[in-house]
Formats: structure tokens, sequence, C-alpha cells
């Protein structure tokens, strides 16, 4: 069976009403009328010979034959994209822009020092940073929204069609000010008395406060007390560091400019233990500034004596 193939734009259409489930909030995106809009998906479904979606009258949901074209046309319109892109850089060095999409602790601790090492190899580049969740970061590196994303590699961060790079091993820890009462505990902190203090919450991380809670049950302590929640990562190591609140999360930031001032407390086992790196679409690797960037990020981690992984791909 042979039939047209459709162009870049009529893909490009078809992604956008998918990814806003409808034609409404489509159109608005990609700035032409409905009508214009409603006529490029009708004409791609003649060419496939198939319904691509289901509309209703809140919007549209991908039939099964549009869901398999979906995830192709995603991939397509990202590869020419890259195509471009990877051209420019070769022709010029200059005007290039790196998309990095990285947790909050990698982005406060290791993206500001590997920042200037870039840029000393690379002056004319430049770097667009931006942090969130992992759920949202990877979504974002999956449609094409960011070039690189830097944090925990975890089940949920590997996707088919990109390469997943583990650099370095890190853990969660219970971090306290350097005068609270526990920083004085010589071995293991009894996890009884853990719970007699106060937690600041970092609340873009749900998944690490759970680890917490289990932690704690295992060994029959009630869980910890929660008496504040913010989403900057600022505000929970100053709030532990000026007072008697604890703060439960990556041990990276004790050994950074903004965890000054904190001590990782000591406990019978590492409570989590997981791998950091960096994920990104397949062959981006090879352009020279992506991989310079993601070399100055290890050199970093090496500068500072975490603990390093034999780097590995997946």
């Amino acid at each position: 069976m042979s039939f047209e193939v459709p162009n870049l734009t009529l893909l490009k259409h078809f992604v956008t009403v998918a990814e806003d489930k409808g034609i409404s909030k489509a159109a608005k995106r990609l700035r032409i009328s409905q009508p214009a809009l409603s006529k490029n998906v009708k004409r791609l479904e003649e060419m496939l010979g198939t319904r691509l979606f289901e509309r209703h009258s809140s919007g549209a949901d991908l039939t099964p034959t549009g869901q398999a074209f979906f995830n192709r046309a995603q991939i397509i319109g990202l590869e020419y994209e890259h195509a471009v892109q990877e051209i420019r850089n070769l022709l010029s060095e200059q005007d290039a822009t790196i998309r990095v999409a990285a947790g909050p602790v990698w982005s406060s601790t290791i993206l500001p020092p590997a920042a200037s090492r870039f840029h000393r190899r690379f002056p004319r580049h430049r770097l667009s940073v931006q942090t969130g969740p992992v759920d949202q970061l990877i979504e974002d590196l999956r449609l094409g929204r960011v070039d690189i994303f830097a944090g925990a590699v975890i089940a949920k961060s590997r996707l088919p069609g990109f390469t997943s790079r583990r650099v370095a091993k890190a853990q969660i820890g219970i971090m306290c000010a350097e005068h609270h009462p526990l920083a004085k505990v010589e071995g293991p902190v009894d996890p009884m008395e853990l719970v007699k203090y106060p937690f600041v919450s970092f609340n873009l991380n749900r998944d690490v406060l759970k680890m917490l809670s289990d932690w704690l049950k295992e060994r029959g302590a009630p869980p910890a007390r929660y008496l504040l929640e913010t989403s900057s990562l600022f505000t929970c190591a100053e709030l532990a560091r000026s007072g008697d609140y604890l703060f439960f999360e990556s041990t990276m930031v004790a050994s950074s400019p903004i965890g000054h001032g904190l001590k990782v407390l000591k406990t019978d086992k590492e409570i989590f233990q997981y791998d950091l790196g960096f994920v990104f679409r397949e062959g981006m690797d090879r352009l020279p500034a992506h991989s310079g960037l993601m070399k100055a990020m290890v050199e970093v981690f090496e500068n500072k004596g975490l603990r390093t992984a034999q780097s590995a791909a997946e």
C-alpha cells in the first residue's frame, strides 16, 4: 500500500492537537484558526486512511492508530529539529543554546561551578536551565523542550530512543545545623530522638519524604513532624541552619555552598542510595558543546570528592 507522505507542518499540527487534547487549545498555541487546523487534521487522516482522533464535546482523544502514529510523529519532528540544530552548530559556534533540565539539588550544587568551566571552553554558547519535579523534567525531555536531563537516573527517567549515563552515586540523609543537639552524637542517631525535632519539607520531592517515613516505620519510630513546607531548597537549608529543624534530602546539599553549616547525621545504615547522571537523545553526545557541558559537570563531581561511578550508558 502506498500513500502520500505527510509534510512536517501536518505532523506538527497533529502532535500539538494530541498534546493539547483538542483543536481549540492547539490552535491558540499554533496561532492559526480552528477551521484551518481541523482541515489539516482531516487531511492527514485522509492521507493515512484512518481516524486519528475520537472527537467529543470537551476535546479529542487519540484512537489506537492515532496513538501509534503520535509516538512516531514526535520522534520525526524532534529528529528534524535536532538535525537542523546540529548543522547550525557545525556551521557556526556562536548563538548556540543548550537547554538543560536539572533536579533542584543538581541545579543548585553542580550546575553553577560546571557552567563556569563550560564557558571557559565554549564562551559563545548559552545555557538555558530549568528545574522542577523529575516527572515534569523527563516529560519535557521526551517532548524535545530540553536537550539534557541531569539528575537522578531512576526507572522513570529511562526513555526509548534516549541514552542514560550514570556518573555518580548519591545518598539521601538527614541534616541539621552544626549547633543542633543531635550534631553532638558521635555514632548513629536513635530514630526515637530524631522524631523529637521538627522537619522542614521540600515539597517538590514527595518520593523522598516517603523514604524517610518508611525508614522510621521499620525502626518502630513514629512519623516525622513536618512543621514547614517550601518549594525552595535554599529556604530548607537556611531553616535547618538557623534553628532546630531537620532536613531530609540529598547529602550533596551539605557539601555545597548552600549547605554551609549543615551536618549529615549518622544512621544505622544508609537510608537510600541512588544513581546520578544524564539522560539525552541518542547521538546528542556527539555534539562537542553538549558533550563538553556533561564533561564539565562530571569534573565538578570529581573535584568535590563525591563518590563517582564508572560511567555507563544504557
